[in-house]
């Protein structure tokens, strides 16, 4: 309203002006009194174009922009590693005897359970060493019940020296008889758990040394995968966290599994430490040499802030975002942690959960800018996924992982 009266007031004075020089300069041709009819149509026109004036000086831009929501989620700290799979069990299996090979049960690569025979050596020698040990020790009982029964009928029909001897001639023949018994086992292989073979490497009817390997036995159900840490995280790994591993053959196909084992140490040689985990393998997909990528989850449902990457403007060592406020907008300085990968930032600092910070168009933008909200197809589409989230799970938040 001031701007407007000013406005009236100076055109008013530049009209009397006018006319006090019209009528110096012709005093003679014009009367006096048609002098001043021209002025309530020039005030009529100052008050019609006053408005549009004042209209003209108090117009302000106002920048169309998109906005998104700094949003709370659940953060989990991971690290990426490379590492091998491995049979927690493995067995290199051989005789300990040296003979011809007589009987192999099962053919390349076979799953055995334990306590199956798998091979067996020639063993006739052994055979009969063990049958005569069986009648040396049975003639030795029946000595022995044949004295004691004599002792019965006549207690002194036998020195007590002699009861001894034929009773240390039957210990004496059962150690051999359970001795040879024994041997026995040299001329077999048995699985001593559950497992697959690999490849024998002799046939049957080949001389076989003591001792030589024959065929290599692997539990496969679980693995483990073994693989390095940085010493910088040594802190941080503990036994029970979970992975996530993926091998080349099955794709993106997961396999989970907990942690076993973390060094105590750090390698000298490597400046890293070693850690395992078991992983359950039902059907036998992961096989002992195969190159894993494994993903450790150190820490897991940590809420952590996080603003679109697209709203942070840098200014040397400053970062800031434009914060909507009500209709306009003010410069907010922020501190960013590490990026997810996914078109945000985690942010420790200077904005809250649910603030609006603008997103595009913030070119022309400066502090007190005027704004109009405008949403592009991205933020409809993500308000539209929000929406179904916390229709179907109410509260649910997704974890977000960050990569070293």
């Amino acid at each position: 309203m001031f701007t407007q009266t000013l406005f009236i007031q100076r055109v008013t004075e530049r009209a009397r002006s006018a006319c006090d020089i019209s009528l110096k300069s012709h005093p003679h041709h014009l009367p006096k009194a048609p002098l001043f009819a021209p002025l309530p149509f020039l005030l009529a026109s100052v008050f019609a174009l006053a408005p549009m004036a004042v209209m003209s000086a108090d117009k302000v831009d106002i920048i169309p922009v998109t906005v998104e929501a700094v949003k709370e989620t659940s953060f989990a700290d991971v690290v990426n590693e490379v590492g091998k799979i491995n049979a927690i069990d493995s067995a290199t299996l051989n005789f300990n005897a040296s003979e011809k090979i007589s009987a192999i049960h099962f053919s390349n690569g076979d799953k055995v359970t334990k306590g199956q025979v798998i091979a067996e050596q020639d063993n006739i020698k052994a055979k009969a060493d063990l049958d005569k040990a069986k009648s040396t020790l049975a003639l030795a009982k029946t000595k022995l019940e044949r004295i004691e029964d004599l002792l019965i009928k006549e207690p002194f029909a036998l020195a007590k020296q002699d009861v001894d001897e034929l009773r240390e001639n039957v210990n004496l023949a059962d150690a051999d008889f359970r001795q040879k018994q024994a041997t026995m086992n040299d001329y077999l292989i048995k699985a001593p758990f559950d497992g697959q073979l690999t490849s024998f490497s002799q046939s049957i009817g080949s001389q076989i040394g003591a001792g030589t390997a024959l065929v290599t036995l692997y539990s496969l159900n679980p693995v483990e995968v073994r693989y390095a840490i940085s010493q910088k995280d040594l802190g941080k790994a503990q036994k029970g966290q979970k992975v996530n591993v993926t091998v080349e053959a099955y794709g993106n196909k997961v396999f989970k599994g907990l942690v076993n084992y973390v060094a105590p140490a750090v390698d000298e040689s490597s400046g890293r430490v070693e850690v395992h985990a078991a992983l359950e393998n039902p059907e036998f997909k992961l096989a002992p040499g195969m190159f894993a990528n494994i993903k450790q989850f150190y820490s897991l449902g940590i809420k952590r802030l996080l603003v679109p990457q697209n709203s942070i403007i840098a200014n040397n060592d400053e970062r800031f975002v434009w914060l909507v406020q009500g209709d306009s907008v003010v410069k907010q300085v922020v501190k960013l942690a590490q990026n997810t990968n996914d078109g945000y930032a985690v942010v420790t600092e200077g904005l809250a959960e649910g603030d609006l910070v603008v997103k595009t168009g913030m070119q022309n933008l400066k502090s007190d800018s005027k704004i109009k909200v405008v949403q592009d197809r991205n933020t409809a589409d993500k308000a539209a996924t929000s929406s179904a989230d916390k229709g179907a799970d109410s509260g649910a938040t997704p974890n977000i992982e960050v990569a070293e």
